[in-house]
């Protein structure tokens, strides 16, 4: 989809980890779009990294390790565990979690066609007996762990850290109680609960914080995200048909032409 043009005058929010965000904020820029990046999540380091730190040093016992998020690549990096042992075979959930165990040294033995949880257990198919390493959010979904073992794989989850509340919901109250927000990207439900605490903090009720989402596209990267916008009460405007730049900027194209489609509607035109 050519992008060209569509964002000129559109500000966008983005709501995704700061030191995410910078690849899509550059890209949605690009194509016109003035970017307000509102991190409404944050990482920090597990509270207890024992069983992290006691994985890592028999790290060649595995058979494979699956990383689902740059955040656990960026964990392992620092306690220098990439690349692995040649003979532990590494999976990525998706595009930019694979660019980024590249980036350190890494390789990557399995990208999935559908880039999630659901992608990986499609293509781990004979793992009975296997052993797996999954470094993980502390909030993370277990879809992945549930499907290795009930195929009898032995599977270890370890949180490698853990995802908080981000400083960026003070800055986007503001714009979207003037009407000055023409979208919203949310990268994983907890940018989602975040905000909507966050607002909660700063006396705003739910219902009312909904109803501020009205007329602005909300995105979602996938489809778990794009569930916990609908269990809020609020619309999916599009979802990502994958969660990397490219596949997040085609969505934010695509959600504000529904948005405005639906507007139009709205007032007879």
């Amino acid at each position: 989809m050519d992008t060209t043009g569509q964002l000129q005058g559109k500000r966008i929010a983005v709501t995704r980890a700061a030191e995410r965000a910078e690849g899509l904020a550059a890209a949605l820029s690009s194509e016109g779009a003035e970017v307000l990046v509102c991190p409404t999540i944050a990482y920090a380091p597990p509270d207890d990294p024992d069983r992290l730190e006691a994985a890592l040093e028999r790290l060649d016992q595995y058979d494979w390790i699956i990383f689902t998020s740059v955040a656990a690549v960026d964990t392992l990096a620092r306690y220098q565990a990439l690349p692995p042992p040649l003979h532990v075979r590494v999976a990525a959930v998706g595009k930019a979690t694979a660019a980024a165990i590249e980036s350190r040294g890494g390789r990557v033995d399995l990208l999935p066609a559908q880039q999630n949880a659901e992608g990986l257990l499609a293509e781990l198919r004979n793992v009975a007996g296997q052993r797996f390493l999954l470094p993980v959010s502390d909030i993370a979904r277990d879809t992945l762990a549930v499907g290795l073992r009930e195929r009898e794989a032995l599977v270890d989850v370890v949180t490698a850290y853990r995802t908080v509340p981000g400083p960026g919901v003070r800055d986007l109250i503001d714009p979207l109680c003037r009407r000055a927000i023409d979208a919203v990207v949310f990268s994983s439900p907890s940018t989602l609960r975040y905000l909507i605490d966050g607002m909660e903090q700063f006396g705003i009720a739910r219902s009312v914080a909904r109803a501020l989402f009205d007329g602005v596209a909300l995105i979602a990267i996938g489809p778990t995200t794009a569930q916990a916008l609908r269990d809020e009460g609020l619309s999916v405007a599009a979802q990502a048909p994958n969660p990397a730049v490219e596949g997040v900027a085609e969505a934010v194209c695509a959600g504000l032409n529904d948005v405005g489609a639906r507007l139009r509607r709205a007032h007879g035109q």
